[in-house]
Order: structure tokens, then C-alpha cells, then sequence
């Protein structure tokens, strides 16, 4: 009889303990679903955010754009776009904080130094939007609206054509 409680131990405990395991594999699970809804969730409001962005409508995409943000706080593209409309609003410091949010995300962006930058011209800061375009420039010689930028900087900052301008020169053409 002691053999067969011991037996019936054993395997109660064996059953127990697997069921334990089998639910921490399906609570696993739900979190790693969990996680990709809320990614997918973020681009869903960073895509309704764009929608009102091209129609004017600048409250409700910042509203959009929060919640995607708040679903990932880790993407510089909805940093990025929340940052442009902050620009067009002309809350200039705190456009070119999310701008500046977004590059650190990714430093290598070309596109965001360039919004970057624009968001200084904007905010009349010629000087620091000229270092902006610089440096997207620098990542990618292509990107004509980062030269086009750049070249209006100039003009605000008082340079001539041919003439150095301050500490940013513009990019040699490729």
C-alpha cells in the first residue's frame, strides 16, 4: 500500500508540475501575441495619423500618433511624423525634440536629419538647420530636398553663391 501512495505521489506531482510548465508556455504565448497586436495596433494609429495629417488635421493626428506611441514607444517613425506636425504647428521646440527622438532610434536616417532640419528653418534656426541638412547630406548625397534645404539655409544664414557659409559648407555634388 506505502509503494502504491508513493507511486500515486510521484505521477500526481509529475501531472501537476507539467500542467504548471504547459501553462507557462501558453502564457508565453498570449504575451508574444500580446506584443504583436500592440505593434500592429501602433500601426494602425500611426496609419490613421498620416490620414488625418494629409487632410489638416493636425489635433486628431497628434491624438492618433499618441496612441501609437504609446503601443510602441520605440519607433521613429511615429516620432518622426508627430515631430512634423509639431513643426507645421509651429510648437518648434518640441518638434524638433521628437525629430531628435526619432534619430536617436536611427542615426543613419537620412530623411530624419533632413525633417530635422526643417523643423529648425521653420523655427528661423538657420545656423542648426544648415548642420541638419549637412548631415543628411552626408548620409545620402542623393537626397535632393536635404541639398534644396540646405541651399535656402544659405540664404538665411547671408551666404552667397560659391562662398563658404560659416562652418557648413555644402556637399560637393556626386
Amino acid at each position: 500500500m506505502f509503494k502504491l501512495n508513493k507511486w500515486v505521489w510521484i505521477v500526481s506531482c509529475f501531472f501537476l508540475l507539467s500542467g504548471c510548465a504547459a501553462q507557462q508556455l501558453k502564457n508565453n504565448s498570449a504575451h508574444d501575441a500580446m506584443q504583436i497586436t500592440e505593434v500592429q495596433n501602433a500601426e494602425y494609429w500611426y496609419q490613421l495619423g498620416q490620414s488625418y495629417q494629409k487632410e489638416e488635421n493636425y489635433s486628431e493626428a497628434v491624438n492618433a500618433y499618441e496612441k501609437a506611441l504609446a503601443l510602441d514607444s520605440e519607433n521613429a517613425k511615429i516620432y518622426n511624423a508627430m515631430g512634423v506636425v509639431y513643426s507645421i504647428l509651429n510648437e518648434h521646440e518640441l518638434a524638433t525634440q521628437l525629430i531628435n527622438e526619432a534619430i536617436r532610434f536611427k542615426p543613419m536616417s537620412s530623411l530624419l536629419h533632413n525633417n530635422l532640419g526643417f523643423a529648425y528653418l521653420r523655427w528661423g534656426h538657420a545656423s542648426e538647420a544648415a548642420g541638419a541638412f549637412h548631415r543628411a547630406l552626408k548620409l545620402d548625397p542623393e537626397n535632393s530636398h536635404a541639398r534644396h534645404n540646405l541651399a535656402t539655409a544659405y540664404k538665411k544664414m547671408g551666404c552667397t553663391d560659391n562662398e563658404p557659409c560659416g562652418q557648413w559648407q555644402e556637399p560637393t555634388q556626386p
